[in-house]
């Protein structure tokens, strides 16, 4: 037994109340190296005297564990179950696949002579969970769960008003764009939209900024209380919302509050005053003067003062500061108080210090306690996932290991290697935060998938994957219709409003995705989910989803070559007169996977 390998922690997702009654209690072992996992489990003053020892015996339950799936390193061990009185004293029995045994409690690992191995654990080494909490248990908005978002970067969906254009705007069109250019989008072109995207059958918007600013992104903020003039009003804002509410159409927009932008009201004072300036905490100041060198070079590592990435133009805001945190969280409650959205994406929100988010969330959710809230964090998230914090993050490490296997790139995953690249993820956090992560494959900070794959029936590959995992999927505007574009700021391309058949055709086939999402979307959301491989189709992959309403299979094929009819029904457990129906299709299928393709199946 490879003992260096096993893990286990009593909080975060080794051990976690899913509902505020049961627990979940998972350990981590080495890959092939154990046989089975029993879960000693009870309650912790549940004691009993023995008649003839005279002694007090701890009364407990032997559970065994499921094994739930592996990373390719360490295979992952599951129990649960209903504390009678909401607390638990657990610990492990692990049986090795070359006879041995151990125990593993909080005070550590001992190995067990096998005739003993229905001999009790021991108490005092053994793990403790001291009470299932409402408070402390995670619970994202019931919402999200059926929610298809749709992100739209205003500057370029559609220029609904072109009254308000900004100086210098440049007819609406195809092709690159560059990063200082203005086309004149706006929050009535955004209006006038809606019932593209409720066609669509999305359900959700994401609007990244749209507050006061000089650029085209809005990610360098003027003034945080005002909309910006060349998107619209208040008012334009205020109807935005109340149109999508009639639609059934949520709306979150985008929080920047890791820095400010050069034309901030405070840091301007305080670039002109200096350490006299009323601001001089707003921000995180190292030294004066700010330039040392009497210029600004465009680079903070030449400053006095720190900003997002080196660029000078966004200073970093100081929200340990009490005034700035204040300015700050009552712009987050008036767009939800004032206006109805339903929540905030957080910009850079890693950045920012742990205890400004818990005073976020109190204040959001005393105004609306079902606004989401989504964190820009772009590596594991556990620590902004407890339930004090965040209710999501973008998954963008779903889509990574997406790209990696469907493009088949440096990573060169095969179908086994992302499953576990999958599980890997998966494992890292509690169910109930996997059920409510943002998941996206692109956004206005990456390339676009019709690029990235450089073959459209990919990016249907990779979206039919994305709409299988836990969690809510995203799709960026103009994903539809097949829009291209390279990194920033060529993914920000103009939208489509005049697409050409095989645009249109594209377009079809994203919108019965997004109806078998939202038409299964309890399945989908909460249902169980196995995969399986072929080592003799390294590009192959199939998912099972299912639920007592619904059994779906997910078949993706993203090698050129096809895959046999036995070969995939061999990875369903089918034998080869079980009937399956198909729903929804990339390419024609005749009982063989094609090449490049992928199918939903009913089972």
């Amino acid at each position: 037994m490879n003992v260096a390998a096993i893990y286990h922690r009593s909080t975060d997702a080794f051990c976690y109340s899913p509902d505020g009654r049961s627990l979940v209690i998972r350990i981590q072992t080495a890959s092939d190296d154990i046989e089975s996992v029993e879960v000693w489990v009870g309650d912790p003053y549940e004691w009993r005297i023995n008649q003839e020892s005279i002694q007090a015996v701890w009364q407990c339950v032997r559970i065994k564990a499921n094994r739930i799936g592996s990373n390719g390193l360490s295979d992952y061990w599951e129990a649960r179950w209903v504390p009678p009185y909401k607390r638990a004293r657990y610990a492990f029995r692990l049986y090795g696949r070359d006879g041995s045994i151990c125990d593993l409690g909080e005070k550590g690992l001992v190995r067990i002579d096998p005739a003993d191995r229905d001999k009790p654990i021991d108490y005092w080494n053994s793990f403790l969970f001291p009470y299932i909490h409402q408070t402390d248990t995670f619970r994202a908005p019931a919402w999200v769960a059926s929610t298809v978002w749709y992100q739209i970067f205003p500057e370029r969906f559609r220029n609904g008003n072109p009254n308000n254009d900004p100086p210098g705007t440049k007819p609406w069109s195809r092709g690159p764009v560059q990063n200082r250019e203005f086309y004149g989008g706006d929050i009535e072109g955004i209006i006038q939209g809606l019932d593209h995207i409720e066609a669509l059958g999305c359900n959700g918007i994401y609007l990244t900024p749209i507050f006061a600013s000089p650029s085209a992104h809005k990610y360098d903020t003027t003034d945080y209380f005002c909309i910006d003039p060349s998107f619209g009003t208040e008012e334009d804002l205020k109807r935005l919302v109340d149109v999508c509410k009639a639609k059934g159409i949520r709306i979150i927009l985008d929080a920047v509050f890791n820095h400010a932008g050069k034309e901030f009201g405070p840091w301007k004072d305080l670039v002109e005053r200096g350490p006299d300036s009323v601001y001089r905490d707003w921000f995180r100041i190292r030294d004066f003067p700010l330039f040392p060198s009497g210029q600004d070079s465009g680079d903070s590592r030449h400053t006095n003062f720190e900003t997002f990435g080196f660029t000078t133009r966004m200073p970093k805001l100081n929200t340990n500061n009490p005034e700035t945190r204040e300015y700050l969280l009552e712009v987050a409650v008036k767009y939800v108080r004032d206006f109805g959205i339903d929540g905030w994406r957080l910009d850079v929100a890693n950045e920012i210090d742990h205890e400004f988010w818990r005073e976020f969330r109190k204040r959001v959710k005393a105004v609306n306690p079902d606004a989401y809230i989504v964190g820009e964090i772009w590596h594991d998230a556990m620590p902004w996932l407890r339930g004090d914090q965040h209710d999501a993050v973008m998954n963008y490490p779903f889509g990574s290991a997406i790209t990696d296997f469907v493009l088949g790139n440096a990573w060169a995953l095969t179908g086994k290697d992302f499953l576990h690249r999958i599980n890997a993820i998966s494992f890292s956090y509690p169910d109930t935060v996997l059920q409510s992560t943002f998941n996206l494959l692109d956004s206005h900070d990456t390339d676009r998938i019709v690029t990235r794959f450089q073959d459209r029936e990919l990016a249907k590959i990779a979206l039919c994957l994305l709409f299988a995992l836990p969690g809510s999927p995203c799709l960026y505007y103009g994903t539809e219709y097949a829009l291209e574009g390279s990194r920033d700021p060529d993914c920000r391309r103009c939208m489509i409003w005049d697409p050409q058949p095989d645009e249109k055709e594209f377009e079809r086939f994203v919108a019965s995705l997004v109806n078998l999402r939202r038409t299964w979307w309890k399945t989908f959301a909460y249902g169980t989910r196995e995969s399986s491989f072929n080592d003799s189709f390294p590009g192959f992959v199939a998912l099972i989803i299912h639920d007592d309403a619904m059994r779906l299979a997910l078949l993706v094929n993203r090698d050129t070559s096809a895959v046999p009819e036995a070969a995939w029904r061999d990875a369903l457990g089918l034998h080869s007169s079980a009937p399956v129906e198909v729903i929804l299709a990339s390419q024609p299928f005749a009982g063989f996977l094609g090449g490049r393709s992928a199918v939903y199946l009913h089972m």
